[in-house]
């Protein structure tokens, strides 16, 4: 079998997610065997987590700016205290165990308290990691669209 995109070589794996045949170099080029197009569909779709994660952030940063009175730099500090809050929660979304969803009132309470603390403090160091891969997802798009758009013509 062929690659669907290198008719000249060999395939050695298929995407995942359709099933075309990729070549060696076509297999390498992400983390896991995956084309361009599927690869391109994907990050489409997580692009709607993006976005919504990106506005909560803006909304909390300026939450954070608003309630600093001790100055300007002060302000800009706690308003990037409380914009990795999204980032944090999503963050602890990915290890929190699913024994928590038969708890009581009171128990969700102190949960969401818990986890909107530690939320805070983990955002603080998953912010920055965040946002340069928004950026370099961006720029993987533009490039993918590109690529794809080429081999179209």
């Amino acid at each position: 079998m062929k690659c669907h995109k290198h008719y000249e070589m060999d395939a050695v794996s298929q995407c995942t997610d359709c099933g075309k045949a990729l070549c060696p170099s076509c297999s390498e080029k992400f983390t896991f065997p995956i084309c361009d197009s599927c690869n391109l569909s994907r990050i489409k779709g997580d692009r709607g987590l993006l976005v919504k994660n990106s506005v909560i952030m803006a909304v909390f940063f300026v939450i954070g700016f608003s309630l600093s009175e001790e100055g300007f730099f002060m302000a800009l500090l706690a308003g990037y205290f409380f914009a990795g809050v999204p980032w944090g929660w999503s963050t602890l979304n990915k290890i929190t165990p699913s024994i928590f969803l038969s708890m009581p009132l009171v128990g969700w309470l102190i949960y969401f308290g818990i986890k909107f603390a530690l939320s805070l403090m983990i955002g603080m160091f998953v912010t920055p990691f965040k946002i340069y891969q928004i950026i370099k997802e961006l720029k993987q798009t533009k490039e993918l669209e590109e690529y794809t758009r080429k081999q179209a013509v």
